[in-house]
Order: C-alpha cells, then structure tokens, then sequence
C-alpha cells in the first residue's frame, strides 16, 4: 500500500513537472521540447526505481513547490515586469530525534532547494537559477499533527542569465554580474495529507545581491505565493524522542575572530567596472546560550579599509594619519541560531568611530539625511557559521569558520570570510 502510494505521487509530481514546463517553453519558444520530453522521462524512471529498490523507511525528502509573485521596484526606473514564476526542487532530510537539536528545534527539516526563476521582464531581468541550502523550522512537535506552521529560511548561490551590460542591458541596475547571492526567507501552512504526502501553501521573499562585490548592485527583491507537495518516498522512520538530557553550558564565553572581505568602489549604482579592495575585521566580544538554540553576544570589532584610505588620499581628507580615518570602530551585538554545527548569525552595533565613510558616501551617493544617519551609525551583518566541533558537546575551545554579507544599516557594503575560537 505505501509503496502504491508512493509510485502514484511519484506520477502526479513528475506529470505536473512534465505539462508545466512543456507549456513555458511553447511560450517562450525555448528549447527543443524532444530534449525535455527525454529529460523528464529519464527522471521519473529513476524516481520510480528508488521507490521499487528502497524498503526500510528513510528521513529522505523531496518536495516540489511552484510560486507566483512579483518583483518590487527598488529604484525610480527600475524595469517594469510582469508577475514572476518560480519552480523549486526540494531535496532534504527529515530530522526524527537522532541528534541533540533536533527536538530542539522541532525536529526541522534540511536540504537543498534547486530553484528557478522567472521574474517577469525576461529580456531585461532574465532568469535565476539558484542552489539555495535550507532549513524549514516547525512550530509543533506533535508527530501526528494534521496542520501546522513552519518558518521557512535560507542562503545560497545564485546564477542571473541576463545581469548588467553598459552596451546590451544598461537597464539592469539590479544584478551587475552573473553570480550572486540568495537569501529566502518565509512561513507556510503545512497539511499532512497522509503518514507520507503533505501539502503546503504560503509566502517567500527571494533577495539577490552580490554583496557590493561588482557594481551595479541594487538587489533584485521578489515576493511570491506558493504552493507545493512534500514526500517521504521511502516512508517516515518513527522519532526517537530523545530527552533533554545533555547539560546546556550558560556560562559567558569570550571568542575572537578574524575577517577578511572585498568590496568595489562606488555606490550600488556604480560606477561599473572599478577596482576591487580588501576589507580587514577582528573582533572580540562575549557569548552566552541563551535556553536551548540562541546564542547572545556583544564586543567590538574593528575594520579596515584600504578604499577609504585610497579615497582620503585622493581627496586630501585625513593627511595627518591616514590608517585611523581609513579605520572602524565598532559596539556590536547579536544573535546566532544554532542547528547543529551550523549557527545562522545575525549582528547589529553602533560606528563609535568611522570617519571615511562620511565623505565617501557624500561624493557617491544622493540621499535623504535618514539615510545618512542610519548608514552612517548603524552596521549590519548576516551569514553563517560552521563549528568544527559539536558547539552544544564542545562551549568551549571550538573553531568556527563564517560567511557573511556586511551592510550599512540595510545597503550592502562587503562579503567577508572569517575564522574564530570561542573560549
């Protein structure tokens, strides 16, 4: 009966993939539909097979969602679009109580999104295909519930088909290059239909960015209803229920880290084509795990930057002592949710000192005196960090490797890779 079930579900997903995407090409006068129909049939047979060899029940999930929305204009001219249509694979795994976190976090669910999108103006916007790892965040932990919530988030690599070129799309002001980041962020109502389909319907947000990396870089903003069907195709392996057993450490720890990141001169209109420079952080600050999944800190760091001192030097400002105005200092805190190694790290703080930026933003940009103050004062960070050791076994002597994208207040400045150790 399950291994029915499951073949049949295999059928309808794969025969709505089939019709969908045969239809958008005939639109779009695409590619050859002979190269689908082949490509479509060689991944239901393989479907079909995993479901016939596999027996003992797996965490494996799979989970095919389409969405509608529409993209936000962010500037005055930004290129009009119609609403846009995205496709997602999802491929994960099920958590079921086998590791600490799990009942934590409400036995979330794990994976990566392989998702495609069209937004609407194909000409000017293109299409973006995206690897997108995810996490999926219930808010029940009743095994048996037939309709629940979830908290949706996410960030990957994006690849833009059609980004910015001064001579064949000058109109893009949004993605100046083909490769970006993606961050998602959403919530959805899920229907457990049986022990192994799920419907779910809800809403995502999709930023693209490439962090100030290659100018132009306005960020692409899409919002989209969606609607999808989730499978344990080899059944649903029954949760472990493990206890709370393990002694959560809520004792003050200290950590430093060191920072290393690049940026282009310019606003995030341009100009296009500039020098890339070097930005150079440490920070020290304390930490303390606050209940079972959030940490909470707060330090300094400081920040160097060779564009501002290449700019100062230029522009006369600072002949005294070029490093220190080149320089930032920095109150910061924050949040870091941990999922088992992973921590998604979310900071905030307040510029004691970064007198640079001031007169660089003033020569670039046009803005209101909010904007001002709020990029002036307020920085911002989110990313990721992964523990070399198991951060709930090991507080203390853990190393710890980070990816983020920094901002001024909510306008990327620079992408940064870091390496700490927290004591």
């Amino acid at each position: 009966m399950i291994q029915s079930a499951s073949y049949l579900f295999s059928r309808l997903v794969n025969t709505t993939f089939y019709f969908a995407i045969k239809i958008y090409f005939y639109i779009n006068n695409g590619i050859r539909m002979k190269h689908i129909n082949f490509g479509l049939f060689a991944f239901f047979v393989l479907c079909c097979s995993l479901l016939q060899a596999q027996k003992a029940p797996s965490p494996f999930v799979i989970e095919a969602q389409y969405s509608v929305g529409k993209v936000l204009p962010i500037y005055s001219y930004f290129p009009k679009t119609n609403i846009s249509n995205n496709v997602e694979l999802f491929l994960g795994y099920q958590t079921y109580g086998k590791q600490q976190w799990n009942n934590f976090f409400k036995y979330p669910r794990i994976g990566m999104s392989l998702l495609f999108q069209e937004l609407g103006n194909s000409k000017i916007m293109g299409q973006v295909i995206s690897f997108v790892p995810t996490v999926y965040f219930p808010t029940t932990k009743k095994e048996n519930a037939k309709v629940f919530a979830e908290i949706r988030y996410g960030l990957g690599l994006a690849c833009i088909t059609s980004p910015y070129n001064s001579l064949s799309n000058p109109n893009n002001k949004g993605a100046g290059g083909h490769v970006a980041w993606q961050f998602e962020i959403g919530a959805n109502l899920r229907w457990n239909i049986t022990k192994q389909i799920s419907l779910q319907t809800g809403v995502v947000f999709y930023h693209l960015s490439n962090a100030h990396t290659k100018l132009p870089n306005v960020g692409v903003n899409n919002v989209a209803g969606t609607i999808g069907l989730l499978m344990h195709p080899f059944g649903k392996p029954a949760r472990e229920y493990t206890q709370d057993s393990l002694p959560l450490d809520k004792k003050w720890h200290v950590s430093f880290r060191f920072s290393s990141g690049f940026q282009e001169r310019g606003s995030a209109f341009g100009p296009v084509g500039g020098k890339k420079y070097p930005v150079y952080s440490a920070s020290l600050y304390t930490s303390k795990l606050l209940g079972k999944i959030v940490t909470f800190k707060t330090g300094f760091t400081y920040r160097y930057y060779p564009l501002y001192k290449e700019f100062n030097e230029t522009q006369g400002i600072f002949q005294s002592n070029q490093v220190l105005g080149s320089s930032a200092f920095i109150w910061m805190f924050g949040f870091e949710f941990l999922v088992g190694r992973f921590g998604i790290n979310l900071e905030s703080g307040v510029n004691l000192y970064k007198p640079g930026f001031k007169q660089f933003h003033k020569f670039y940009e046009e803005s209101t005196p909010w904007d001002d103050i709020t990029k002036q004062y307020f920085p911002t960070s989110f990313g990721l960090n992964y523990y070399i050791l198991n951060p709930y076994k090991h507080p203390r002597n853990n190393v710890f490797i980070g990816a983020a994208v920094a901002a001024n207040f909510g306008q990327a400045e620079f992408l940064e890779l870091s390496i700490g150790y927290r004591y």
